[in-house]
């Protein structure tokens, strides 16, 4: 048992103590609550009744602060039982990772995918089955999208990567400190809300602020309602009259700059939850102590002229708070005794013109540790990994037992390398040999590299190169283009940027299968020829044996092969790379397997 899956058992077995501890508090809870509520008000009405109104006040104010105090309760440990369901299952998923049970995870990053991007969606970076879906820990919008961003966009300098790779490592060490920022992002409701409007209205300078009049009468109103609620309670020369007048007035003046009031609470009471769980994710990191310069820098950015971004936060949770439920009937009546939303409107702007720019790039914090949590769990997770050596200047690309990262224990290992630009990698085999599957292990692992994280391999050496592919080329019926065709624009652009003397890698499986064979064979021949004298470096798979002889032309062009053998006439293969072009065939077999007969 690994040290990861060990440890995922272990906290998860923990959690679920505590969470059958705390469904019998929240039961017991409910229990003293209802007691409460029963007794109270069986007293207060009985008090009432007999015109003991002294103690009628007594025993209504104790009971209902006591029920209150319950309530209170009551929701922090329900808030503390949802936690603590999002370690177990924080757990879980660990331990089905580690297990190689991972892809019935329902994040894929679906929404991520862009079959325009140089090498995504070949390499199955996000949908089922991807690398997303595998390791993806983050729960916010924010945090899912800086992800994709990692592996949309790798790093390109050196420094930078190195820069990563030490937070990974540093961050790999703190297990518990990812779960706890992880279960706190996972309370919020939809991984898709899109904090978006949130910031807008945080940047938008453009806000109603009233002249001393306005504010003036707002202050005195609540005094004169109370006084006159009193009055009509505790004397009898004032009727409830009194009372609907002077509501009506204070109706009257909330109608003022109403608008701009309901726009600017509702927008925070939407994200009631998620500044609650945004001032509690920043809190754990803020009690964190880091080594890693670049994690001191980004917790460097959650003081604001010495104050914290959680007590920030935390005054934004309080005005949300204030401003919940605004349409039930209890609030309304605040509002109506109290102008509770103009007292309101202006502590939230006074907190806007203060601190409101700021919060873009504490979610941005947020975002970057869920992103690096992510990468921090592929190393914790995959202890024999390693950290890749990458260089900028002289080109290399050299792997020692080389392995897909998805595929877990089926995987098959291959040492490999290339130590010129303009290399070019071909690679012959029969079918199902792993050719295409090799090309998709050196693809991510050189993405897994330039993202900071390890990679599934004993050594791993790489120049900084940008990855383009052409493996998997479909139709697109919308834009009236066939599979063929995007395979020559998706070519084109390959050819495009080595041109541009950019360090291009290519990765090329199969390529001009929509055309017959001679065409196949002389277009796949020019474009390696070209790539090659533009610089460019990659491997390309093929049927087309012929194209090994390329050999004895290109002193760059180097052959391998993936090859099957037959046990008791059962095809085999071992998925090990070996030198030179390959030697067998295996369509014919399998054709008489689908019931076709073939003369001999």
């Amino acid at each position: 048992m690994s040290r990861a899956t060990d440890y995922y058992l272990q906290n998860k077995k923990k959690n679920e103590s505590l969470y059958e501890e705390l469904k019998r508090n929240i039961t017991f809870i409910s229990y003293i609550r209802l007691i409460d509520f029963i007794v109270g008000l069986i007293v207060s009405v009985y008090t009432y009744y007999v015109k003991n109104y002294v103690f009628f006040s007594i025993v209504t104010i104790v009971w209902i602060g006591i029920f209150i105090y319950l309530v209170i309760q009551h929701g922090k440990a329900i808030t503390e039982r949802k936690y603590v369901e999002a370690l177990i299952e924080i757990n879980q998923r660990g331990i089905d990772r580690t297990a190689g049970e991972w892809k019935r995870f329902k994040d894929t990053g679906s929404e991520f995918i862009d079959q325009e991007h140089p090498y995504s969606g070949d390499l199955d970076i996000f949908g089922e089955s991807s690398l997303f879906q595998c390791f993806s820990s983050c729960a916010t919008y924010m945090g899912r999208k800086r992800l994709a961003e990692y592996f949309l966009k790798p790093l390109k300098s050196m420094e930078d990567i190195i820069t990563r790779q030490s937070t990974v490592k540093e961050l790999c060490e703190n297990t518990d400190f990812r779960q706890k920022i992880n279960a706190e992002a996972m309370l919020i409701k939809e991984k898709s809300s899109n904090p978006e409007e949130l910031i807008e209205w945080s940047k938008d300078k453009n806000f109603k602020e009233y002249g001393s009049v306005v504010k003036l009468i707002t202050y005195i109103l609540p005094v004169l309602t109370i006084i006159t609620v009193l009055l009509v309670i505790f004397t009898e020369r004032f009727t409830y009259g009194y009372i609907i007048l002077v509501a009506f007035i204070d109706l009257i003046v909330l109608k003022i700059g109403e608008k701009e009031r309901v726009d600017a609470l509702s927008t925070v009471q939407k994200y009631k939850n998620e500044i609650k769980i945004y001032e509690k994710i920043i809190t754990h990191i803020e009690n964190e102590n880091f080594e890693s310069e670049n994690i001191k820098n980004l917790k460097a950015k959650l003081i604001v002229k010495n104050e914290k971004a959680s007590d920030i936060f935390n005054k934004l949770k309080s005005l949300a708070n204030l401003v919940s439920d605004r349409y039930n009937l209890f609030y309304i009546i605040i509002n109506i005794l109290l102008m509770w939303d103009y007292r309101s409107y202006e502590n939230l702007i006074a907190w806007k013109k203060r601190y409101g720019m700021h919060i873009s790039e504490w979610l941005e914090v947020i975002a970057e540790f869920e992103a690096l949590g992510s990468l921090s769990n592929i190393s914790f997770e995959n202890a024999a990994w390693c950290y890749p050596k990458v260089g900028a200047n002289n080109f290399r690309l050299k792997a020692d037992k080389c392995g897909h990262p998805l595929l877990g224990e089926k995987r098959v290992a291959n040492d490999f390398i290339m130590s010129a630009p303009g290399e070019v990698v071909l690679i012959t085999g029969s079918n199902m040999s792993g050719k295409s599957t090799f090309l998709r292990t050196l693809g991510i692992n050189m993405l897994l590299a330039y993202c900071g994280a390890p990679v599934c391999a004993e050594n791993f050496e790489t120049a900084i190169m940008d990855i383009y592919t052409c493996m998997r080329i479909s139709d697109n019926l919308s834009k009236n283009i066939s599979s063929f065709y995007a395979e020559i624009l998706r070519i084109k652009t390959i050819v495009n940027a080595s041109k541009q003397k950019r360090d291009v890698f290519f990765l090329l499986d199969e390529i001009f299968k929509g055309t017959n064979s001679i065409d196949r064979h002389q277009g796949a021949k020019y474009l390696i020829k070209q790539l090659s004298a533009n610089g460019a470096t990659g491997l390309v798979s093929t049927h087309d044996l012929e194209l090994g002889e390329l050999e004895n032309e290109m002193t760059k062009l180097k052959n391998y092969h993936f090859q099957e053998h037959y046990e008791d006439d059962k095809l085999c293969f071992d998925y090990k790379l070996k030198k030179g072009i390959s030697t067998t065939r295996n369509a014919m077999h399998i054709i008489k397997l689908a019931g076709i007969e073939v003369e001999e």
